[in-house]
């Protein structure tokens, strides 16, 4: 019997994690399995050896996209290519939706003996609420995060199931006396940082000069922490990739500052009080405003529909909001226990039946019961 082919696509960190995740509970179910497709240092450990890096593809925002268009419709001509020849037994695209959606598109022609799933919701309660109807033109099953998510899509008649963020069903190590240890996540790509690094560095210096007693730290990913120290220079940040030492500074984090992501409900995770910045091009900035139909950027936020975090975004962040904002959340305690309070409950939001989600997923990708 032929084993088992499948392709998973994930063009950036955040479903590089759940790629991964997703992969370990599969081959849990079934060892035999073969797996193709896109990922980053996570899918390659559990192994997948990536059809384009992962760097190349990992870039948000309307114009800084439109600026890559020629790049990634040959990306994704590459990939189609690709899949059309091994013909996989089932594709899963996570998040990503620009992407993965023509991607998958082009490959229709194998929908009779290829399973199509996507992970992670495109984001149609606040923009593109058309997306919902074409993802049910393309997709067999659709994979939820968030619990409001599926009746948004199952009214298009694409089965869609919730099965929680893994984030949620991770062990945590809470450390009741934290270090003065301030970490800064200036995101997941290349785009992000150029746009937002430069002003966490002056932020950075205006604080180590107010506040000589808290080591501040830059964490990032393998593939970013040049772009980084070109940035920073000879300023003397130490900048993190390692994922166990991540772990390790953000249990010990007496507060972080992070790019508006999924790395805000990992801080939360570990209850970590946080400052949500955010930069794009003016352009994007301004579609962003004036499409969008949410009050908040960040998950937490969004998910209590009030401010728990506080924001600073587009011509907002700059380097002495954010000194002034981290400052405020140094001397006073209760913005970060109001924080920490709504962070205790998350989980049973984010998760279904306390469930491990990945385990979920797998089995519905493999048509378990």
């Amino acid at each position: 019997m032929d084993k088992k082919k499948i392709v998973i696509i994930a063009t950036e960190p955040s479903g590089d994690y759940l790629g991964a995740k997703l992969m370990v509970e599969i081959k849990k179910k079934d060892p035999d399995i073969m797996f193709y497709g896109i990922g980053g240092e996570l899918m390659y450990q559990n192994g997948i050896k990536s059809i384009i890096p992962i760097k190349k593809l990992s870039v948000n925002g309307i114009f800084e996209v439109i600026m890559k268009l020629f790049s990634f419709i040959n990306y994704i001509n590459i990939t189609k290519k690709f899949i059309q020849n091994i013909k996989p037994d089932i594709i899963v695209t996570i998040d990503s939706p620009s992407f993965n959606y023509r991607l998958v598109q082009k490959l229709q022609g194998l929908r009779d003996k290829t399973k199509f799933f996507h992970y992670v919701a495109p984001t149609v309660w606040a923009w593109k609420k058309y997306r919902a109807r074409k993802f049910s033109k393309y997709y067999d099953t659709l994979l939820c995060l968030f619990s409001f998510e599926p009746d948004y899509f199952t009214k298009h008649n694409l089965k869609t199931i919730f099965v929680g963020h893994p984030i949620f069903f991770e062990k945590r190590k809470f450390i009741k006396t934290r270090k003065r240890i301030i970490t800064f996540f200036p995101g997941s790509r290349l785009n992000e940082i150029s746009k937002i690094m430069p002003i966490f560095l002056k932020s950075m210096i205006l604080f180590s000069r107010d506040k000589k007693n808290y080591e501040l730290k830059i964490i990032t990913i393998p593939s970013l922490k040049k772009d980084i120290k070109k940035i920073i220079g000879k300023r003397k940040f130490e900048i993190i990739d390692d994922i166990n030492l991540k772990k390790k500074m953000i249990e010990n984090s007496f507060l972080s500052v992070a790019a508006s992501g999924t790395i805000s409900l990992e801080l939360a995770s570990y209850k970590i009080p946080m400052i949500v910045v955010y930069k794009s091009n003016y352009i994007t900035s301004l579609i962003i405003k004036n499409l969008v139909n949410l009050n908040w950027c960040s998950l937490v936020n969004i998910i209590y529909n009030k401010e728990i975090i506080p924001e600073l975004l587009f011509q907002d962040f700059n380097d002495i909001t954010l000194f002034r904002k981290m400052v405020d959340c140094i001397n006073n305690s209760n913005i970060r226990s109001e924080q920490k309070k709504y962070f205790e409950k998350l989980p049973k939001l984010m998760l279904k039946d306390s469930m491990n989600p990945s385990h979920l997923a797998a089995k519905v990708v493999l048509g378990l019961k």
